[in-house]
């Protein structure tokens, strides 16, 4: 059977108290932003599917049958630049808001401070990148 350690020893292995070291998690904060968050969340779904059936205008080819002859002319048409930067703008843009809000209000749960300060920056950040990826798929559909 081991020793017992002293208890000098044994008290400065001990973990801290909470108040020492960090603040209690708040409920009702992580309550709201959780909600901020999951508003974010649809906000983003909302303009994903604007930019998601934008795309199946951006990408088409003009096909003609010909009667005569049984074949098919079709002229592929390349989407401007405009448009795909649109779509990495309002896509990629609301993905990583919707990231750094998650990790952000999450150490800003964790370490006591207010969490649903994160997710409320958020929403009408996704709502600017969104609108802006938008107006620059829709300039480019003819």
């Amino acid at each position: 059977m081991p020793a017992k350690r002293p208890a000098t020893e044994v008290s400065s292995l001990a973990p801290a108290p909470a108040e020492a070291g960090r603040k209690a998690v708040r409920g009702k904060d992580v309550l709201i932003s959780a909600a901020l968050f999951l508003a974010g969340v649809g906000v983003a779904f909302g303009w994903a599917y604007d930019l998601f059936a934008k795309l199946f205008d951006l990408v088409h080819n003009r096909c003609a049958f010909q009667r005569s002859d049984f074949s098919v002319g079709c002229s592929v048409i390349r989407p401007p630049a405009s448009a795909l930067w649109g779509l990495l703008i309002g896509g990629g843009g609301m993905f990583l808001v919707l990231v750094g809000a998650l990790v952000l209000g999450a150490v800003a749960a964790m370490t006591g401070r207010r969490a649903w300060i994160w997710p409320a920056v958020a929403l009408p950040v996704i709502a600017l990148v969104g609108g802006a990826g938008h107006v620059l798929v829709a300039t480019a559909i003819s």
